[in-house]
């Protein structure tokens, strides 16, 4: 008899172990779900303001070449290529302006949060806790953007690290042992966005 229940047990016991295990997998897939559908989110948003930032920089510039060119003669190569260097510096530092303003917004939490998770997803393999850095004056904000990663991000750890990075905004993502970092910072996204800037008005010089 012993034997008989003791092999029931077993039994009982391999289902509801079986059972605990499909669970897993369910929740682990829906989280992972979560993470990729709030993310997609949150990349949308953040392309929309890039776009108008980047639209509002394009106008500003135009204006500023208009004034200058109409009032001056034509000049030597040499002078336009100048022209069009400070135009371009112009475009790019009222764009990196139009990021730090980004800290204005009432939803500019979200968007750390986002960069955050675009960053830790860019990490993908790294085991580990992955580290978050923010610039000085958003410090306070560090603690909330990391746990925001975590409730999304499936399978990885972030903490913020409180020494502030050397930027004007955004945030730094480094793997733990720190041989990789993802630098989604404002001066970072200005300089991918140069050459996009570039196409934009050197066609209207």
């Amino acid at each position: 008899m012993n034997d008989i229940s003791n092999e029931k047990i077993r039994a009982l016991q391999h289902i509801i172990l079986e059972q605990a295990h499909h669970q897993r997998e369910a929740l682990a897939s829906d989280a992972r779900k979560d993470a990729e559908t709030w993310l997609s989110q949150e990349i949308v948003k953040l392309e929309h303001e890039t776009s108008a930032i980047l639209a509002d920089a394009k106008s500003r510039a135009e204006d500023i070449y208009r004034r200058r060119i109409l009032s001056a003669e034509k000049e030597k190569t040499t002078e336009a290529l100048k022209q069009q260097n400070r135009l371009l510096g112009e475009a790019l530092k009222k764009f990196r302006d139009g990021l730090v303003h980004l800290r204005d917004r009432p939803n500019y939490s979200d968007i750390l949060t986002g960069l955050a998770l675009e960053a830790a997803r860019n990490l993908t393999g790294e085991t580990g806790t992955l580290r978050l850095r923010l610039a000085a004056l958003d410090s306070s904000l560090g603690e909330k953007i990391a746990e925001a990663v975590n409730g999304k991000n499936f399978g990885l750890c972030m903490t913020f690290d409180r020494e502030p990075a050397p930027i004007i905004g955004g945030c730094w993502v480094a793997s733990e042992d720190g041989r990789r970092q993802i630098n989604s910072d404002w001066q970072s996204r200005a300089e991918e966005m140069a050459d996009v800037i570039a196409e934009r008005l050197l066609p209207l010089l």
